[in-house]
């Protein structure tokens, strides 16, 4: 048995697969970001479907900045939280749900395969897991999907938000561990 000692920080795989609100928080954003952006080849069409024939452009073009702010609302509820005062957590298993409907399963659940085999290798604190996730989803995202998929650039830029709030902030991001009484 692991024991660990006090701060530390690291991402243990065992204590984070054994969470069930990781598992909810990964099927809720999978299913957020399948809603709102859909997914051709798992035949999902996005809440957004309707196009207008006068200006599709336009439309198109707010239609997706307009997911792109309701996806980054959800990312800062998920990693914000006020508890007296404002903590972050990091959101591991919903940004491998936000990762797989953002990028497509390839990607997503490659990356996410790829960074826990990382970090059982090197033990890593969540900013720099999350930071090599971000690497990985981007180097995936760029060979299954092609280099000018907006989608994949959506992701890193989001995936990496926790990391630089945090380092702005000079405060660590936190593994959310709730006791049940």
């Amino acid at each position: 048995m692991r024991i660990r000692e006090s701060g530390d920080n690291r991402v243990n795989f065992t204590e984070e697969f054994t969470k069930l609100r990781n598992y909810i928080d990964f099927f809720r954003a999978l299913a957020g970001g399948l809603i709102l952006f859909g997914n051709p080849d798992w035949g999902v069409e996005s809440c957004f479907g309707a196009h207008d024939e006068l200006n599709p452009v336009s439309y198109d073009d707010f239609i997706f900045q307009l997911r792109v702010v309701i996806i980054t609302i959800g990312v800062l509820f998920q990693f914000i939280r006020f508890e007296g005062r404002v903590t972050y957590y990091a959101p591991l298993f919903y940004f491998a749900g936000l990762g797989i409907a953002l990028c497509g399963l390839g990607p997503g659940f490659f990356a996410f395969l790829l960074v826990w085999t990382f970090n059982s290798a090197l033990p890593i604190p969540p900013a720099g897991f999350l930071s090599v996730y971000v690497l990985f989803i981007w180097l995936l995202g760029m060979l299954f999907r092609g280099l000018y998929d907006q989608h994949v650039y959506v992701a890193v830029i989001l995936f990496l938000l926790p990391v630089v709030v945090t380092l702005m902030a000079r405060r660590s991001l936190a593994l959310f561990n709730k006791k049940i009484k």
